[in-house]
């Protein structure tokens, strides 16, 4: 699931946590609050996640492969970790757009 599926998961399937909002990664990752834990682990856990998917895919190719970040919080997670190399937010749209006029000039 993406970030925002899983905060929404997590804070209906508690009965106090609160629901966050993903934004500016925080400084660190140990909270002095609730919700500053819950934020860090979020955002911090999903770069691991990333770090951790990336490296193994590379590993399994055996060889080094250019990574773009994709989707609405994609500059906020590029900024972050170096596995990421370039974000673009509009790249599915894109791609969208390229498919639909090549079937429109057929």
């Amino acid at each position: 699931p993406g970030v925002n599926l899983s905060i929404e998961a997590l804070h209906r399937a508690s009965a106090q946590l609160p629901r966050v909002a993903i934004g500016r990664p925080p400084d660190r990752i140990i909270g002095k609050n609730t919700v500053q834990a819950m934020r860090a682990g979020i955002f911090w856990g999903y770069i691991g996640l990333i770090e951790g998917v990336i490296s193994r895919i590379r590993r399994e190719l055996g060889s080094d492969v250019g990574v773009i970040a994709t989707g609405g919080l994609a500059p906020l997670f590029t900024e972050c970790t170096s596995v990421l190399e370039v974000s673009d937010p509009d790249l599915t749209l894109k791609g969208l757009l390229a498919v639909y006029r090549r079937n429109a000039a057929t």
